[in-house]
């Protein structure tokens, strides 16, 4: 069971680290690169 678990972690992980270092590295450029349609954000300012 044990084993079944760590090979369920392993699977996931190539999900899990991207994410959290992308809260940790973020505050980079806009992923629309501040574009604007009708004086609005495209994707919102968060």
């Amino acid at each position: 069971m044990l084993e079944l678990i760590a090979d369920a972690l392993w699977a996931m992980l190539p999900a899990y680290v991207p994410n959290n270092a992308a809260v940790l590295a973020g505050g980079g450029r806009p992923i629309d690169g501040g574009r604007t349609l009708g004086g609005a954000r495209l994707l919102g300012d968060g």
